[in-house]
């Protein structure tokens, strides 16, 4: 039914319950985990300075750390994993361009993740997700 799950993750707790719901739903459907992080490629600018460069470094060190340690958690439920990394913007991204090339069948995703400015300014992501993606999602609080 859900052989291929796509698992969105930025390092908040909400990210890692469903990272927890989706091994489990793996270990009962044989599923296949992707586990994702999409850090956006808008310039940040901070009193007019742009410092895009140092926040992409920061986002890619931060990605890296945080989905290796999910590896580690889905290998020891003995569950198939692969992980990825993207620049872009992450709502559509996470919505519809990684489940049609990943071509998975169902996102799990975390209610809300650690960006509490810009989901104040441009609304979350989990709702953006829900609204548009073309798989099912699971909204994990």
């Amino acid at each position: 039914m859900y052989e291929r799950i796509l698992v969105p993750m930025d390092g908040s707790k909400n990210a890692h319950a469903a990272l927890v719901e989706a091994i489990k739903l793996a270990q009962k459907l044989g599923s296949k985990l992707f586990i994702v992080s999409v850090a956006s490629d808008q310039t940040y600018a901070h009193y007019g300075a742009e410092f895009g460069s140092e926040i992409m470094t920061h986002f890619k060190e931060s990605a890296s750390e945080f989905l290796e340690s999910a590896v580690e958690e889905v290998k020891r439920a003995n569950v198939p994993v692969e992980t990825t990394f993207r620049v872009g913007l992450p709502k559509p991204t996470i919505a519809k361009t990684l489940p049609q090339e990943l071509k998975t069948t169902l996102t799990v995703i975390g209610r809300s993740g650690v960006h509490g400015l810009g989901k104040a300014i441009m609304g979350s992501t989990t709702n953006y997700v829900v609204q548009n993606s073309d798989v099912s999602v699971l909204v994990v609080d």
